[in-house]
């Protein structure tokens, strides 16, 4: 297919970078060739510099002959304006990347369709679902969406509370909840296990867990042994559109919120947006006196949200030291990816490019892919393949395709079949239309996807 896009900032490479892997013809225009030197080191794709609102540009781009249009840069309003030229010329899908939804009104009938405009998400909102996600439990590290809503893959870490360490797969008792959900895989000590029936699990593992969401959910009450339900403290570092459309949420569910913001201007205007009752602490987030000023000795979670990379990191750092049960850190440059997930005293790390780059795919829909960064350290990810006419895998079983076919290194998670959600087990039969969610490798693959049709 042929596809456009928008925008060679940070989320246009890693966007041009995967679809173009997948045999894409991509094209990239952007205002500035600021970013083109770096993405023909790596990628053969086209560039093309230039106002995407302008017309004559998206001829030269050949949006006649493009399927798809991705508009993904900084600027909101051209971003819409993309879209709108697009629909006009015949695209047959965009997708519009904002940074909030005030430029529709339902009540006004002003829909993102009012401006060609198929599917939009705002980056700030979906990086803010994620981190809150997250916080719903004590063990939860990721929440990862599927095209299918019904479905989740939570990751989750073993703790010390945990009645499920030191026990083996096989003998945990809740033999007919575990048949309902699927431990795809395990993260032990910084390597991928694909686990059995007589894996143990241990304290730290961190489990890829699958299924329906309701089952995940009593999965997951089990494996958290005794939950603490006492009122929570959030500490936030940072004041940006982030940080309080995170807050606001958490407030919305009596959670008690404070922020740690070094910049007078910034905190004010946040606070004008907060209860009279939020507090903030003005000061630098890696000061160790500016932290115990806002009470991370009795903090629940501390989630770093600054601007700048490097202070999330080190706030983090010093917050768990100081006494934070759960830190979260927020990173945007796309070479904190892979770094986070490294690092063991950080619990959870979210990257706003990557965030946004998991939105796209979702939105995008069909033979979607699903980036996570702890999976990515082993060159591995979830994807979506969907069972078609020609597929040879009709009407054989999940252990016929496993025994013959299947490489080691790929894992079958999830089934969705219509609307509903599917554990696969060796008898289960593959059916046309079956969408298979899969954690493979890029070598696995090439391997399997044939078999799809």
């Amino acid at each position: 297919m042929k596809i456009i896009i928008i925008g060679a900032g940070e989320l246009g490479q890693l966007l041009a970078e995967r679809l173009s892997i997948a045999r894409n013809d991509v094209t990239i225009i952007d205002v500035s060739k600021e970013g083109f030197a770096r993405i023909h080191e790596k990628l053969d794709v086209m560039t093309l510099a230039g106002d995407a609102t302008n017309v004559k540009i998206m001829e030269e781009a050949g949006i006649q002959k493009a399927g798809m249009l991705l508009a993904v840069s900084g600027d909101q309003a051209s971003n819409i304006l993309a879209c709108m030229i697009a629909k006009h010329l015949g695209v047959r899908k965009t997708i519009c990347r904002l940074y909030s939804m005030e430029a529709f009104d339902a009540d006004l009938n002003i829909k993102p369709e009012f401006y060609g405009i198929d599917k939009a998400f705002s980056s700030p909102a979906e990086c803010a679902n994620s981190i809150l996600e997250s916080l719903k439990r004590h063990v939860i590290l990721e929440t990862i969406q599927f095209s299918n809503h019904d479905a989740t893959l939570i990751t989750a870490v073993v703790t010390s509370a945990s009645p499920l360490q030191g026990v083996h797969l096989q003998d945990i008792p809740n033999t007919q909840l575990l048949s309902e959900i699927r431990i795809a895989a395990i993260v032990r000590d910084r390597q991928l296990m694909v686990p059995r029936a007589d894996t143990m699990i241990y304290q730290g593992d961190k489990l890829y867990i699958a299924g329906h969401k309701e089952y995940v959910e009593q999965f997951l009450d089990y494996l958290e042994g005794q939950p603490d339900r006492k009122r929570r403290l959030v500490i936030i570092a940072g004041a940006n559109r982030l940080s309080e459309i995170i807050a606001s949420k958490l407030l919305e569910d009596g959670t008690e919120v404070r922020f740690v913001e070094d910049s007078h201007q910034l905190g004010e205007d946040l606070l004008n947006n907060m209860p009279d009752d939020v507090m903030i602490v003005h000061g630098d987030i890696t000061d160790e006196e500016v932290l115990k000023e806002a009470g991370i000795a009795k903090c629940d979670t501390f989630i770093g949200i600054e601007e700048e990379d490097e202070k999330n990191i080190l706030s983090c750092i010093l917050a768990k030291r100081l006494g934070a049960r759960k830190v979260v850190a927020v990173t945007h440059k796309p070479e904190y990816i892979s770094i986070l997930p490294a690092m063991d005293v950080i619990d959870c790390g979210f990257n706003t490019t990557l965030v946004s780059l998991n939105a796209i795919f979702r939105l995008i829909g069909e033979s979607s892919v699903r980036i996570d960064s702890r999976l990515l350290a082993f060159q591995a990810f979830l994807k979506e393949f969907t069972i078609k006419p020609s597929s040879t895998l009709i009407g054989k079983t999940l252990r016929d395709f496993r025994n013959s076919t299947l490489p080691s290194s790929a894992v079958l998670a999830m089934i969705f079949r219509g609307n509903d959600v599917i554990t696969p087990n060796g008898d289960t039969e593959l059916k046309e239309g079956d969408v298979v969610a899969a954690i493979v490798t890029p070598a696995s693959e090439e391997q399997i996807k044939p078999y799809f049709g």
